[in-house]
């Protein structure tokens, strides 16, 4: 096919470009906790859309909103930010109907007889074509996106049956990376509702208090409750339980600012105030693993779980050294991720820092049925962990082969791994 650039797909016909709503179409204001899901930049992660940074609008709002709703095959790019522009992601089943947040442009195939927006996906996505939309981003301080700049992309289209045959070989490895990332948002989820069902609803000791015991508790487990709750200055609380401030359970400390000009170029995660890392250093000052807790920002407060070693920079955290609770304080860090983003203090730079979680308080039960639980969500994060693993070395063989795929270099099929 004969094609040089993505603006010439553009001039054809086969493809248009949309621009999310501006922000005095959506304001930060108007997010609710369920609705109409809206779709930000920072839910563009390499592995695809991540559901828990969705915000959510009310229906009324979406009607006045209409224009923007994403299509199953849409490819929805950052278009603003030094880490983040010019990344992509594929709108799926899931993410359709959608709404493009405000740092969005978005690119939708019209010709899907010709062009098959999985490819196109891979295309746009690949190392070499985000390397060059960060090149040619507009501004040196806020690198931004534009139509112009995305439309100068260059682009190799092949035909349409070869398309289909990348695609067709490629995205096995992606689903296997979806896959694994699906298995450990339900073990999560897993996990927090163990905590809201023992810590949080006190289930286990009103099932006592009814003379019964909780469905799939174990006796021995069961035995580690009280069996009546008492009142206390927070509210009823199971007897022989501490309500205490965060702070006062497990210590916190603050990161090490580290800038970018001192940064020497390796992998292991700066960890700063975004949601992502922010750069990759040579050397680390926390031990993994660890809990972060991103220090400023609009995502000041976001809590964060890394297995490896990191560079805790514009961040605090929670070494799992410093603690026998580690994945039980986790779980309940973010359980309460809400109530934490509504702590930030700071106008115009939003901040969170070690001290202020002496305003979080928490309901701590005895000794041993902290370490029953610390057991049993350690077995849980264990196979996080091991899936974590799978998808680093996913993502190693689909990195090495994008390149070799698109340049028609190798045949997936002969190399024999799927």
């Amino acid at each position: 096919m004969n094609c040089n650039s993505l603006g010439d797909l553009l001039t054809k016909g086969y493809i248009k470009i949309f621009t999310g709503p501006f922000g005095s179409a959506l304001h930060k204001h108007e997010y609710i906790d369920e609705g109409v899901r809206v779709i930000p930049a920072e839910a563009i992660f390499s592995d695809g859309l991540n559901p828990t940074t969705f915000n959510h609008i009310t229906l009324e709002k979406a009607q006045d909103l209409k224009r923007y709703r994403l299509q199953k095959g849409d490819i929805v790019f950052a278009r603003r930010g030094a880490q983040a522009c010019g990344r992509s992601a594929l709108v799926g089943d899931k993410e359709e109907g959608s709404i493009a947040g405000t740092g969005l442009i978005y690119l939708r195939v019209l010709k899907k007889d010709l062009v098959v927006p999985e490819y196109l996906h891979l295309a746009v996505s690949s190392a070499k074509s985000l390397a060059w939309l960060k090149t040619h981003a507009i501004g040196a301080t806020m690198p931004n996106l534009n139509n112009s700049v995305l439309c100068s992309l260059p682009l190799n289209l092949p035909s349409y049956e070869k398309q289909v045959e990348v695609v067709n070989g490629y995205y096995p490895i992606i689903k296997k990376i979806r896959v694994n990332t699906k298995l450990n948002q339900t073990l999560e989820e897993i996990t927090q509702a163990i905590f809201k069902s023992w810590f949080v609803d006190f289930d286990p000791v009103k099932a006592k208090m009814n003379g019964e015991q909780l469905e799939g508790m174990d006796e021995a487990t069961a035995s580690l409750f009280p069996e009546k709750l008492v009142e206390s200055e927070f509210g009823v609380i199971p007897e022989g339980w501490e309500v205490k401030a965060f702070s006062d359970w497990v210590k916190i400390t603050k990161g090490k600012n580290i800038t970018k000009k001192t940064i020497v170029e390796g992998d292991v995660p700066v960890v700063a105030g975004g949601l992502k890392p922010a750069y990759f250093h040579n050397t680390h000052n926390v031990e993994g693993p660890a809990i972060t807790i991103s220090a400023s920002g609009a995502n000041a407060g976001f809590i964060n779980l890394y297995y490896e070693s990191i560079w805790a920079s514009d961040s605090s955290y929670i070494s799992k050294a410093a603690t026998p609770l580690f994945f039980l304080q986790y779980v309940a860090l973010k359980f309460n991720q809400k109530k934490i983003y509504d702590m930030q203090t700071g106008a115009a730079q939003p901040h969170i820092y070690p001290r202020d979680f002496e305003r979080l308080m928490v309901v701590v039960p005895s000794d041993e049925l902290c370490q029953k639980l610390e057991e049993i969500f350690t077995s849980f994060f264990v196979t996080v962990s091991n899936y974590k693993q799978q998808n680093i070395e996913l993502s190693k063989l689909r990195d090495t082969l994008l390149p070799k795929l698109l340049s028609g270099e190798i045949e997936l099929e002969t190399l024999g791994i799927l």
